[in-house]
């Protein structure tokens, strides 16, 4: 029997202006599932580490390039050719899609992809999708996400619109306001928004500082 090991990348990215979280995509060039909309990846074909694969074959394909992937979890999965199977190791991450856009030369067949619009993807990557926005939930409980994905500067309210697309509800502005303000690390600024048509709102950040020493005091591994 011939076993094969394959990895999958999910990487998401958050779209500020119309507020919704996406995947990156590629069009299958080859059989099967040729033409249909995946996740990026490849068989493991060299002897390095699994997320070592998952970086090199991400950046073959979109021109992406992510200095750390965090793993999802593995999976088996039955190959369609008799006497085959096929094993998985799913990684994720998290990029500011201003800085890690598919390279010019790739654009036409790797995209940002809305959650909410996601197609239909072949073989196991639309539960491994699910599997790593369920992961990502889990995470931003009790780690800085956004901040990976929202400018250096932001408002309050573009904050918890993140989080709503996130989790995919609406969430009380009075109490989000409140939760926020009572995190450590971040934090509010002199400084207001510049150039909106509406009263500009106050400015906060991540201070990076202030969430290590609360790292330490929890004992909690950042993103």
């Amino acid at each position: 029997m011939l076993f094969k090991i394959a990895v999958d990348c999910i990487i998401f990215t958050y779209d500020q202006q119309a507020h919704q979280l996406q995947v990156l995509l590629i069009r299958r060039e080859n059989a099967p599932a040729q033409g249909e909309w995946a996740l990026p990846g490849g068989f493991v074909d060299q002897l390095e580490d699994f997320a070592v694969t998952a970086a090199r074959k991400l950046r073959q394909e979109t021109g992406v390039d992510v200095s750390y992937l965090e793993q999802v979890q593995a999976y088996a999965l039955t190959d369609p050719t008799a006497g085959q199977r096929l094993a998985s190791v799913a990684y994720y991450a998290l990029l500011d899609v201003a800085h890690y856009a598919p390279a010019a030369d790739r654009t036409h067949y790797a995209q940002w992809v809305d959650l909410a619009q996601l197609p239909v993807l072949p073989f196991d990557h639309g539960q491994k999708v699910q599997d790593a926005w369920r992961r990502l939930q889990e995470a931003a409980r009790h780690r800085p996400v956004p901040f990976h994905l929202l400018p250096r500067k932001f408002p309050l309210n573009h904050l918890q619109k993140f989080y709503e697309a996130l989790y995919q509800v609406p969430l009380d502005n009075r109490n989000f306001r409140k939760w926020v303000k009572g995190l450590p690390y971040v934090e509010a600024l002199a400084e207001v928004e510049q150039g909106v048509s509406h009263r500009p709102s106050q400015l906060y950040q991540f201070n990076t500082a202030a969430y290590s020493a609360y790292e330490q005091i929890t004992q909690r591994t950042p993103y």
